[in-house]
């Protein structure tokens, strides 16, 4: 099982979009927990709630990393940086059986 994260719900389809490295992307792991930290980026949830206005591009922000055994590991740049990114925020996890390419 392949398993994908977002913020939008009724997603038939999932199509490659460009990612932070600049190609078109999906983004999936074999473990579901894995995909937890796309729900939210720090940066932009800040400026949706504070009011601040930024038009630039809105990529991912992942400070994570796996370990030897594959379990993902955050970090928190700052204090309660975690809590504040992933408080009250929603989303959905989707799961497919195979991939096409």
């Amino acid at each position: 099982m392949y398993y994908h994260a977002s913020s939008l719900g009724n997603i038939s389809r999932l199509e490659p979009r460009i990612s932070n490295h600049g190609i078109p992307l999906i983004y999936f792991s074999r473990k579901r927990e894995n995909v937890l930290v796309y729900l939210s980026n720090a940066i932009e949830k800040y400026c949706r709630e504070t009011g601040f206005d930024f038009c630039g591009i809105w990529q991912k922000w992942g400070p994570y990393g796996f370990d030897k055994e594959g379990r993902l590991c955050l970090e928190e740049y700052y204090p309660n940086a975690l809590e504040e990114t992933y408080s009250g925020v929603s989303g959905y996890i989707y799961s497919a059986s195979e991939i096409e390419n």
